[in-house]
């Protein structure tokens, strides 16, 4: 079974226990509404929403509220910039092989130009330098691989900031934690130890935090570690192809010269 199935088994066994124990906490709270009388009925505090929540958490809500735009808009750009046809755009693999095969250096580098992503930059970078018409393997492939950490690194970085989410969203969870203890516990001090209802308000600040941010952290750190094995794995693809269009072009270079070669021996 391939990592990214296992990835994805993962996170549906994930949601699934998440959704379970909300609808056991939901039977708790129906089989305990069932046993309040009429007049409790009409003392009891208004029904939960996320804005009440929200409000609730107090201010720390707010920057975990952008970090969860965030992570849903990084999410969806990993999605689409991981996929291989977006970084390595194999449609445009024969042509630029053919030309080479030709030795129609000017053609590849019209291709390359014309159809920008993650392979056809890394190989422009090297064509570049048979600018002059003479075959540099070597300094083609010194291009090529100084090209290659530059791109890949670049392509990597949105999807970094994933994983820096997933390291602060649980932190400031648990700065929202901290300060609705320190106003519990202010309280206490100016004797409201025998008043929960003065109280409830600081720790619900503390508990809403620390879940809003681990709700946050978890899902980013997976989609985080998917994306990037998905990512790392269309650049080992791209290594391999790299390889076969250069070696194309050797090989087109050495036919060449054998066939001058057996000219001005005859």
């Amino acid at each position: 079974m391939s990592t990214r199935r296992i990835l994805a088994m993962g996170f549906i066994l994930m949601i699934s226990y998440c959704c379970y124990l909300t609808l056991q906490a939901q039977d708790a709270a129906a089989g305990g509404a069932q046993t309040v009388t009429k007049t409790e009925k009409q003392t009891l505090a208004p029904k939960t929403t996320l804005w009440t929540l929200i409000k609730q958490g107090g201010a720390t809500m707010f920057p975990l509220g952008l970090l969860a735009v965030a992570t849903i808009a990084l999410t969806i750009y990993g999605f689409l910039a991981t996929q291989e046809k977006k970084m390595l755009n194999p449609q445009v693999i024969p042509n630029i092989q053919n030309s080479l095969e030709a030795l129609n250096i000017q053609e590849a580098s019209n291709i390359c130009a014309g159809n920008p992503c993650l392979l056809t930059n890394i190989m422009l970078s090297g064509i570049q330098r048979l600018s002059d018409g003479y075959l540099d393997v070597e300094s083609m492939e010194k291009a090529m691989e100084e090209a290659s950490v530059e791109e890949t690194s670049a392509g990597l970085k949105p999807i970094n900031y994933l994983s820096i989410i997933a390291q602060i969203a649980p932190m400031l969870g648990l700065l929202g934690t901290v300060s609705g203890m320190i106003k519990a516990f202010g309280k206490i001090s100016q004797g409201g130890m025998g008043k929960p209802e003065l109280l409830a308000g600081d720790i619900g600040e503390a508990m809403v935090t620390t879940a809003a941010g681990l709700i946050i952290g978890i899902p980013a750190m997976f989609f985080y570690f998917f994306l990037k094995g998905k990512y790392l794995s269309n650049v080992s693809k791209l290594a391999r192809m790299l390889g076969n269009l250069s070696h194309a072009l050797v090989s087109a270079s050495r036919r060449s010269e054998s066939a001058e070669q057996e000219e001005i021996e005859a």
